[in-house]
């Protein structure tokens, strides 16, 4: 498994936090986007926190991408948090960083919703 996960609940509301490990790319993208499948019915919104991703490319944003329709599609909430100056250029450059909600952390994005 190229990720960890924790469960998290906050303000009523229950959160998976996925930790992926050093690239986000098609390999990685595709590990996380099963393992939202297998648990979006029991949560009410997934972070995906970036601390220990040290590369992301296209094929990690489509993933991503997928990932943000399975949860509007189930009416669930999808955040990004502490992504790195270099990666959040790429956000910034696509003008990604306008379809997804990324925080500074884990906590912001948990207030956010609650």
């Amino acid at each position: 498994m190229a990720f960890n996960s924790e469960n998290t609940e906050f303000g009523g509301k229950l959160f998976e936090t996925l930790y992926p490990i050093n690239e986000l790319d098609s390999y990685n993208g595709e590990e996380l986007k099963k393992y939202t499948v297998e648990v979006v019915s029991g949560i009410d919104a997934v972070i995906i926190n970036f601390t220990k991703v040290s590369y992301l490319n296209s094929s990690g944003l489509r993933e991503l991408i997928q990932i943000l329709k399975l949860m509007k599609e189930n009416n669930k909430s999808f955040f990004l948090t502490s992504v790195n100056k270099e990666i959040m250029k790429i956000f910034v450059s696509t003008n990604l960083n306008r379809l997804f909600s990324i925080h500074e952390s884990n906590e912001d994005a948990m207030k956010s919703f609650a």
